[in-house]
């Protein structure tokens, strides 16, 4: 599972912050018939999400909208995906929180164990909306329930640094180019992204998904000098020197560019990994039609374009049109093209596994190089 800490970067709050809940309300359509202020009056709904970028999204974007049409108000609980899961789990049948901010493996492995449940689609219009290939969670979705939103999607990829990397790379096989030995930032076994580098290091190795034993072999001959799960990770390591290639989200990435950071990066010829990001229902929640107004309010187009514009997170919401400038900032439009979309059924099926032997076979030779 992708596992996000809490934001440290100041900077990204500030350029949020540029585009505030004043900016956002009024701009949202109402929700006849769903929770409306004299139900939610008093009632608060707490949000299990990320820090930085994504929960200071949630409350600029649409935070006062969301009280205006329901009465009720938001609370968090920010962390990393993996500690916020368990939490779920430990909490099964008393859960403190009402909605949950995960990915798309998450939302799968969350269903099996009874901590993440369905809303009902008639109560989210947005849904309409979502482009077909935004919705890659399959069990709860039927005429009648959606498995939460598909509100986001990002792209993983391979950045490196303009200023010593004179020829870019352009294939993930570029990550065993001999300049990048011990230079190199590398998902750790833990990350979200794990998986599908299994895939991906298996077919250059002339191997399958199905067939991984070559992906296993062909990552132990990297020589990461550092294993990360969230860009501050290895940032710092980027302006000493110390690091000159990393796999990262394309939307970290973008906020590093913008920091001044010497930073670039490429969607791969066999194409960047897509990471679609979903708000889901808590199994439990005594707050059912608060949920639904926040879900729907996740998809609306203006806070799918602010998400875009303010955080260069790409839009689900077919409604969004967005500037050129901003489109090539995002997983938007033609991007997508060169991004590659996995089964998250797979990815949490094999995640137990995989994860053994890549800290049984992979990272001690790693380490011993």
């Amino acid at each position: 599972m992708q596992t996000k800490g809490p934001s440290t970067s100041l900077s990204r709050r500030t350029l949020i912050g540029g585009l505030g809940a004043g900016a956002t309300a009024g701009l949202l359509g109402s929700r006849a018939g769903l929770a409306q202020p004299a139900i939610g009056k008093g009632s608060v709904l707490t949000i299990s999400t990320w820090g930085g970028v994504t929960s200071d999204g949630i409350k600029n974007f649409l935070g006062a909208e969301f009280t205006k049409q329901t009465g009720a108000t938001l609370a968090f609980d920010i962390g990393g995906q993996g500690a916020r899961y368990n939490k779920l789990l430990a909490q099964k049948g008393n859960q403190t929180a009402d909605v949950f901010f995960g990915t798309d493996e998450a939302l799968v492995s969350g269903q099996r164990a009874g901590v993440l449940s369905t809303v009902r689609r008639k109560n989210i219009p947005n849904a309409a909306d979502v482009h077909d290939w935004a919705s890659t969670v399959k069990g709860g979705l039927t005429d009648e329930t959606l498995p939460g939103v598909p509100y986001t999607l990002i792209s993983y990829v391979l950045a490196y640094n303009p200023d010593v990397v004179k020829t870019a790379p352009t294939s993930w096989g570029d990550l065993w180019r001999p300049e990048f030995k011990g230079k190199l930032a590398f998902a750790s076994p833990v990350h979200s992204a794990m998986p599908f580098f299994v895939i991906i290091a298996a077919e250059l190795a002339g191997g399958s998904a199905k067939n991984p034993d070559a992906g296993f072999k062909k990552l132990a001959e990297l020589k990461p000098n550092k294993l990360t799960v969230f860009w501050t990770d290895w940032a710092p390591q980027l302006k000493t020197g110390d690091t000159t290639a990393a796999t990262e989200f394309d939307y970290y990435l973008d906020t590093m560019k913008r920091d001044g950071y010497p930073i670039a990066y490429v969607l791969p010829d066999e194409g960047a990994i897509a990471a679609a990001e979903y708000a889901a229902p808590v199994t439990g929640s005594k707050n059912p039609e608060l949920i639904e107004a926040f879900l729907n309010l996740m998809l609306d187009p203006k806070v799918q374009e602010s998400f875009a514009v303010q955080t260069f997170q790409g839009p689900t919401n077919k409604k969004v049109v967005l500037s050129a400038e901003a489109a090539s900032k995002a997983a938007y439009g033609d991007k997508l093209k060169k991004i590659r979309f996995f089964d998250p059924v797979f990815a949490a099926d094999m995640r137990p596994a995989w994860t053994e032997r890549m800290n049984t076979e992979v990272v001690p030779a790693w380490q011993s190089r």
